[in-house]
């Protein structure tokens, strides 16, 4: 099952909302009409009220994305890579192919998102003014402009805390960056503070809920810090994947030998004499020699079973474009996030219009897994 649906698309980047938004959207708008919003506007009737949270609700999300274009732009001028941003459970996460390639670069990015929080936050307290005290005020829009100046200002105080993969974590890799000179191992410091700022929340978040009886606020506090355990974990494990990946070239984690369909071959033969006898999510389609593209499931699939007999390989197969294709002399971490960004799971790997071999995740792993093994 998809995790996650795609929404639209702001400045050429897709914007996905995974399935947990929706948990964490129902209960600030369950909190802000039973709460705030009661509390502040007890004229209001309760459809009103319900209305009113959902429509702040929203706008504070809208405020999470924003954060996370600012981060996604300012890499994209960069010259990064950008798959996308999505919103789910603690918030966003801007998706980059590419990773830094200076200190400097680092903390542009970084920055990027609490500084453009602390602006949306100084807009919302503005507009909260206009209409009296912003904590205080009993107007509909000044309340809710000074609940989302509390919550953007919060954010941005929240994300320059020093751990990964917080953005303040980020903004100190790279300032470790730039004194050490070693990547490797700026990231390894910054992920054991976040490590450690996590377990300090789970901590703290546990003797709330037991001792204090803060109960939902203790259990969410631990959520938080055990997302930013795994979270600075999961960076640190990611840099060192991709320096390792990053010295093996494709020719070295390649299958040499391709199983292709010919292009005048039926679904039905497709199916029955290749993706059942080989259990192969793709195949190269050719004729005469000549690469067509790459045939997935998915294009299988799209194809009425009971016309499989009469429909040919060549009619179903996409057209070959560079995001199904790789290089020999390309590294493996390259491949590995081209094979990410595709349906098939496979790259062909070609030179001159010459299919070399095909490629796979478990191609790469086990590549890697023998240089590990190898002490290399």
């Amino acid at each position: 099952m998809t995790r996650a649906f795609r929404v639209g698309r702001i400045f050429g980047i897709e914007i996905e909302i995974d399935w947990t938004w929706f948990i964490i959207f129902a209960i600030i708008a369950f909190a802000l009409s039973g709460g705030l919003l009661r509390d502040r506007l007890p004229g209001l009737i309760p459809p009103a009220r319900w209305l009113l949270a959902l429509v702040t609700s929203l706008l504070f999300f809208a405020s999470v994305l924003v954060h996370e274009l600012a981060h996604s732009l300012v890499a994209k001028r960069c010259g990064l890579g950008i798959t996308g941003i999505t919103l789910f459970i603690f918030g966003g996460v801007s998706k980059m192919s590419d990773e830094p390639r200076s200190p400097k670069m680092e903390l542009k990015i970084a920055i990027a998102g609490p500084a453009t929080s602390v602006a949306l936050a100084l807009m919302f307290l503005g507009l909260a003014h206009l209409f009296g005290s912003p904590f205080a005020t009993r107007h509909p829009i000044g309340v809710i402009s000074g609940y989302l100046a509390a919550v953007n200002g919060m954010l941005a105080v929240f994300n320059l805390m020093p751990g990964l993969p917080l953005d303040g974590g980020r903004v100190l890799r790279a300032a470790l960056w730039g004194a050490l000179m070693n990547l490797r191992e700026a990231t390894r410091i910054a992920s054991y503070l976040g490590q450690a700022l996590g377990m300090g929340m789970i901590f703290f978040g546990m003797l709330l809920f037991f001792l204090m009886r803060g109960g939902l606020s203790g259990i969410w506090l631990a959520f938080i810090g055990w997302f930013l355990v795994q979270g600075a974990q999961a960076s640190y494990q990611q840099l060192r994947l991709r320096q390792a990946l990053s010295a093996v070239p494709v020719s070295q984690a390649m299958t040499p030998e391709v199983i292709a369909i010919p292009a005048d071959a039926t679904l039905d033969q497709v199916v029955h004499h290749y993706v059942m006898t080989y259990n192969h999510p793709a195949f190269p389609v050719v004729d005469d020699g000549t690469v067509l593209g790459i045939l997935c499931l998915g294009d299988i699939r799209q194809v009425p079973r009971e016309q499989w007999p009469y429909t040919l390989a060549r009619q179903v197969t996409p057209p070959l474009t560079p995001e199904h294709t790789v290089s020999p002399m390309d590294n493996a971490w390259e491949a590995l996030t081209k094979i990410a960004a595709t349906s098939c799971g496979r790259l062909l790997v070609m030179a001159d219009g010459r299919l070399l071999g095909i490629l796979s995740r478990t191609d790469i792993m086990r590549a890697m897994q023998m240089r590990l093994e190898l002490g290399m």
